[in-house]
């Protein structure tokens, strides 16, 4: 069953919740504000009404989300342990149980045998699970969330609220994307009055970043390289050993990337550490780079998209290029 109202999904998703004993909370890999801030937002509204529950997190978590209230009680998984004990899942921002990781891999016989509630914004989600609440309009995950948790008439106390609104800020950059709406500010609004930390949220998503961030950004943009409207550089495992930046560093780079005015459409080659490449997509409005993602299993958003290939950077550099130079040219001058 696939829901887009969280006020028609409530009803539906707070009778599974009900009839739980225990409830495991998972997200994707290499989460971003989002997706932890989704993962504790679950976690602390589930608290609110006296649910046992276990946040179950892959490493790493981006620094600037993990003083958020509540992130020391997240699980972190590690390879070979065990599945927590759990009688329904609730996997958030994400659309699929393989975009999990190791989880999946070691525990998908299990995983497969346990109710599956899914909460997620993304456009490329088509709703494998027992319950689906996938609004493609909302700004962020965080955002479906909070009109949900109001639809289901839980308390938003000021951690949750907190949670909630780092995910919605991160998301959205600040209210930049074209995902932004009248509703969006409606709901960081409320977030505010309901005692979120902007302050703190601002603080550490916007102005800590460590010098070793800084160092990696001016090496990826060194490298910088622009044609027929596409902008794109690559980070490899050597500039990140030479900065010795965090893995979340290079998500700075595809921010930075993303102010050059003449660029219609952007990407980041990361280079990982078993051989394989993260491609990060952007895009101006009306192109749509989910569309590209998809052709190598990603997808996310239209004008923020992902995928992996099995491939070095230079090989994927070759083969993801000409695909974002094709759309940029088939939207026109």
């Amino acid at each position: 069953m696939i829901h887009n109202d969280p006020a028609i999904a409530a009803a539906p998703i707070a009778e599974r919740i009900a009839a739980a004993r225990q409830i495991l909370i998972l997200t994707h890999v290499n989460p971003d504000g989002d997706a932890i801030g989704a993962l504790l937002g679950v976690w602390h509204a589930l608290g609110t009404i006296g649910k046992p529950r276990t946040a179950l997190v892959t490493p790493p978590v981006p620094g600037y989300a993990r003083w958020l209230p509540g992130a020391d009680q997240m699980v972190t998984y590690e390879a070979g342990t065990p599945l927590p004990e759990a009688d329904l899942v609730i996997m958030v921002d994400t659309a699929s149980l393989t975009r999990i990781g190791a989880i999946y891999d070691e525990h998908a016989a299990t995983l497969a045998t346990l109710p599956l509630i899914i909460v997620d914004h993304h456009v490329t989600n088509g709703g494998e699970a027992t319950l689906n609440l996938v609004d493609p309009a909302s700004a962020s995950t965080c955002d479906l969330l909070y009109r949900l948790f109001r639809a289901m008439q839980l308390p938003i106390n000021h951690d949750l609220a907190t949670c909630l609104l780092l995910g919605l800020t991160t998301d959205t950059q600040s209210f930049q994307t074209s995902a932004t709406r009248p509703e969006t500010l409606r709901v960081a609004a409320a977030l505010l009055e309901a005692g979120a930390n902007h302050a703190r949220i601002i603080g550490e998503v916007y102005y800590g970043l460590p010098p070793s961030s800084a160092a990696l950004i001016g090496h990826a943009l060194a490298g910088l390289r622009f044609e027929a409207g596409v902008a794109w550089v690559t980070v490899s495992r050597s500039m990140m050993a030479t900065t010795d930046a965090e893995e979340e560093a290079a998500d700075e780079v595809i921010r930075v990337l993303q102010r050059v005015g003449a660029a219609r459409a952007m990407a980041l080659f990361k280079e990982r550490h078993d051989g394989t490449t993260k491609v990060s997509l952007r895009s101006r409005a009306p192109l749509n780079v989910a569309q590209v993602a998809q052709r190598w299993g990603g997808g996310g958003h239209a004008q923020a998209a992902g995928a992996t290939l099995n491939m070095p950077p230079a090989d994927a550099e070759a083969t993801v290029v000409p695909f974002l130079m094709a759309l940029v040219q088939s939207d026109g001058p």
